[in-house]
């Protein structure tokens, strides 16, 4: 093993995240429980492998892609390896400004054959990406297979139909002005069943390029197989599910990380307590293996049923660093503690941190690292030892019992965050010792109204030897808790999951004492997902089968494929596409929810979007269906305040120009109306405030005129509109104008 000079841990567990979907993934049987990766750095001058040979190895990869990159734009980083993989990884940079446009990539080689693991590719221009595309999704699939053609190992792999996502997510319609992409999920099969824990991500752009991939899988010449053809029918594993099916009530945080808030939803889950059924025993999949009786839900159980005073309030930077001595010593002459820096911060509830940063010091080399302490109440609210990445131990050494590492982390939680307790539960979930880190995991979900908080938990490490390894608080503001007595009734939402339930065949690896073995395992999939969940004051599925696909297309003589595309992603809003008529005439409230729908993140615009107290209009309130439409327009500058926004009048050609240019933050340039001329035959009829506007989004080709006249005054059609929203949206990414977004 080469030495490392420096040490880093690079955190990229959804256990120690901010991550509020990974109870979730416990619900599938293609999901392991998520652990704690670290990444330790290994300096260049270690190793054999040369920046020229990275280079060599893309080219041999991608052919001519990167060729207007030289070899001294390209940067080595730091190499590094894992703590549950030792092979090196090898990383490889670029950034190159082209003609006022930059062009970047990142790449990452492991193993002495150099292997791609994973790489993103920002290109220069993705124009072409953006509608009318050059590539359909079908076109983009043969690129996607046949870059992974020149992977390695892959002839047995299979495109997934579920893209990989073992979890469920909030989605959202993108700004049009972002550029397409189609991603395509591949994992290896055996027997033509999949493996369920191991995948290749790539992605496509619509211009046809490929921009990343990511892989996950490990090698199988070692692994054994259960046989195929001992599997039980599909049928009776089904109805074994049904039987023992179950719903808990959560709530559920989805944090917004455009707008940093946190929103609580009250949701049905089904079962947590096992993952699947093993399809040739039909015994229960748990995380911690098979067993015959079904798996019964822990109950909640409070870590206090009182609250505890603060280990130390409204403490000082001095306290601080003496705490950190305390805390982070080494009983060994060879390793030098040496505090850094405490800094204060302000965290995503408002309270003061402070950040302690620290290094042990071994002479030639060091490892660093922080943790977090809340000044009011003096508790270590975000920890990791990296101790443990240079101490001595003995592998031979039983671990101590998961109910005793449980006591251990429930005795630490005291003693390091006893103010936040009384607001935690014992584990709901069952717990696994990860032989490869050493240690239990455990997470205590945040009480709420008698209800655990899905994505809102403390999470603990606890080493073999019984010593705290990890410590991270989730505690997120919320102001509003949805009324538990606005749930759907149980009994429907079980109703709902028996009859959304099917069954996905899977190998899926378990962790014991053969680990090279994949047992053949019936998944849960509900309403087409390995994790879905129903919204209890809904009655919807959080997770609903796309169907933007399958929509109809609008019939049209000049705007069929502008209105469809608008159609599919979800701006335009049509009952009957069929028998739409898109001649008819828009109000200015439907359009400017079109145009602010398109450069927007769909999210904006949902139930949970964010509140706010600004009202710019007095005849848009909140409870007006526009609300958000309309105060979203003002923050992008397309609308400006007064007294009313006539929502149901018709929209003219003129008006329409107007908010183009706006959009674009032209306004300025638009006011100055006598530089312009206006070579409309009815020039003399454009209103002289929007004679600018006319003459810049006529020039830059939005709005179109009619046989020589613009005819300002007519009304905006819904073809007229999805014309100049789709062009809209490509000068907005030529203008690269992120303002629109927020």
């Amino acid at each position: 093993m080469v030495k490392f000079k420096k040490l880093g841990i690079i955190l990229t567990s959804t256990a120690f995240s901010v991550s509020v979907l990974s109870p979730m993934a416990q619900a599938s049987a293609n999901v392991k429980e998520p652990q704690e990766r670290v990444a330790i750095q290994v300096s260049s001058t270690e190793t054999k492998v040369t920046k020229s040979m990275l280079i060599k190895q893309l080219n041999t990869l991608f052919s001519d892609k990167f060729n207007f990159v030289t070899e001294k734009d390209f940067s080595m980083g730091e190499s590094h390896y894992f703590n549950d993989d030792k092979t090196i990884r090898y990383e490889l940079n670029f950034h190159k400004t082209i003609n006022g446009k930059d062009a970047y990539g990142s790449f990452t080689f492991k193993g002495e054959d150099l292997e791609l693991e994973n790489f993103y590719y920002q290109p220069i221009n993705i124009a072409d990406a953006l509608y009318p595309v050059k590539y359909s999704e079908g076109e983009a699939k043969k690129v996607a297979q046949d870059f992974l053609k020149k992977l390695p190992n892959t002839a047995n792999y299979k495109l997934r139909e579920d893209n990989g996502y073992g979890d469920f997510g909030f989605s959202y319609s993108r700004p049009l002005s972002e550029p397409i992409s189609y991603s395509f999920a591949y994992s290896p099969t055996h027997n033509g069943v999949l493996l369920s824990n191991e995948i290749i991500h790539i992605a496509v752009l619509a211009n046809g390029e490929v921009t990343s991939m990511y892989r996950n899988t490990e090698s199988t010449s070692k692994a054994t197989f259960d046989n195929l053809e001992q599997k039980k029918n599909e049928s009776d594993i089904l109805s074994q599910v049904r039987e023992s099916l179950s719903v808990d009530l959560r709530y559920m945080v989805d944090y917004n990380y455009q707008t940093g808030e946190a929103i609580a939803k009250l949701v049905y889950m089904p079962p947590t307590s096992f993952n699947g059924v093993h399809a040739i025993n039909g015994q229960w999949q748990t995380m911690n293996g098979f067993t015959s009786q079904v798996p019964k839900a822990k109950v909640v159980e409070k870590l206090a049923s009182q609250p505890l005073a603060p280990r130390k309030k409204d403490i000082t930077v001095a306290e601080v660093e003496e705490l950190a001595k305390s805390f982070l010593k080494v009983d060994s002459d060879k390793v030098k503690l040496q505090i850094d820096s405490v800094n204060e911060r302000e965290n995503e509830n408002g309270e003061t941190i402070y950040e302690v940063n620290y290094m042990y010091d071994f002479g030639n080399h060091g490892s660093g690292a922080s943790f977090a302490v809340n000044k009011a109440t003096g508790e270590i609210t975000d920890y990791w030892d990296i101790r443990r990445d240079f101490a001595e131990t003995d592998d031979k050494v039983e671990p101590i019992s998961k109910d005793a590492a449980l006591a251990k982390a429930i005795d630490y939680l005291k003693e390091w965050v006893p103010s936040y307790i009384h607001n935690y539960s014992k584990p709901l979930e069952d717990t696994a010792y990860d032989k490869n880190s050493k240690q239990y995991y455990f997470s205590f979900p945040r009480i709420v109204n008698g209800i655990a908080v899905v994505g809102d938990e403390i999470s603990v490490g606890i080493s073999a030897d019984g010593k705290l390894n990890a410590l991270h608080v989730n505690n997120r503001k919320i102001d509003n808790w949805p009324s538990v007595n606005k749930a759907i009734p149980a009994d429907k939402a079980k109703a709902m999951l028996s009859e959304g339930l099917k069954l996905e065949l899977q190998y899926a690896k378990q962790d014991g004492e053969d680990n090279h073995h994949y047992d053949l395992v019936y998944a849960p999939v509900y309403n087409g997902s390995l994790s879905n969940g129903i919204d209890a004051t809904t009655g919807e599925w959080l997770q609903k089968i796309d169907d933007s696909k399958d929509k109809p297309a609008i019939s049209h003589p000049t705007a069929g494929g502008e209105l469809t595309y608008l159609l599919r992603q979800n701006v335009l809003e049509v009952k009957d596409p069929t028998n739409f008529n898109a001649d008819t005439a828009v109000t200015k409230g439907e359009a400017l929810k079109i145009l602010v729908k398109s450069l927007s993140y769909g999210y904006d615009f949902g139930p949970y979007g964010r509140d706010n107290d600004t009202q710019s209009f007095n005849n848009i309130d909140k409870k007006h269906p526009l609300y958000r439409v309309v105060e979203q327009a003002v923050k992008m500058g397309i609308l400006q305040p007064a007294d009313q926004f006539a929502v149901d009048t018709t929209l003219t050609r003129q008006e329409l120009a107007e908010w183009l240019v706006r959009v674009l933050n032209l306004e300025n340039a638009a006011k100055h109306s006598d530089i312009y001329k206006l070579n409309f035959t009815d020039a003399s009829s454009i209103d002289p405030a929007y004679s600018g506007y006319v003459a810049l989004a006529s020039a830059m080709g939005l709005i179109d005129g009619q046989q020589n006249k613009f005819n300002a005054t007519e009304k905006v059609t819904y073809a007229d509109l999805a014309v100049s929203t789709v062009r809209l949206a490509k000068a907005a990414y030529e203008q690269n104008n992120d303002r629109r977004y927020y």
